[in-house]
């Protein structure tokens, strides 16, 4: 074997590993979500955490319910939400940010308790949610683990 060939089989075992780790990632439902860059000008919303909000019990996200002013964001696909979510609780999809953010980011106050979630013991959308919200300025996060499931278990409203 020369060198050129084993040049010419490493690049082709490079590209091939490139293009499956692309592939997974796109039809992966829980991709990790980007950062969305600010609107130059609006240093007030400019990053400033490094950690996403806290898990917060099932019973706290009920009284939290019951309090005006904080948003349950449902973090799952569009899909998923559609055929049925907390009751009052906006879209978020994690996975596709870009959709969302920025609007989200003007009209939203960064002081205001919102409370993501999503479903399945092994989800991490909530948290993941959570985090992206954080890193964008949002100082009153938290995510309830397997949210919709166990709202549902204990009787709250869904639509």
């Amino acid at each position: 074997m020369t060198f050129k060939q084993t040049i010419k089989e490493a690049a082709i075992l490079i590209l091939a590993a490139v293009g499956i780790a692309i592939a997974i990632h796109v039809v992966r439902p829980d991709r990790i979500a980007p950062i969305v860059d600010q609107p130059a000008g609006d240093t007030a919303r400019a990053v400033q955490k490094t950690s996403g909000g806290r898990e917060i019990s099932i019973e706290e996200a009920q009284h939290l319910f019951k309090e005006k002013g904080v948003l349950f964001a449902d973090a799952r696909h569009r899909a998923d939400y559609e055929a049925g979510h907390i009751r009052g609780a906006v879209h978020l999809d994690v996975a596709e940010p870009d959709a969302w953010l920025p609007d989200f980011m003007a009209a939203a106050d960064p002081a205001a308790r919102i409370v993501a979630y999503c479903d399945g013991e092994s989800c991490r959308l909530a948290e993941e949610l959570a985090e992206l919200l954080a890193l964008n300025g949002f100082e009153n996060v938290g995510y309830l683990k397997n949210g919709l499931t166990r709202w549902r278990e204990s009787g709250m409203p869904v639509e």
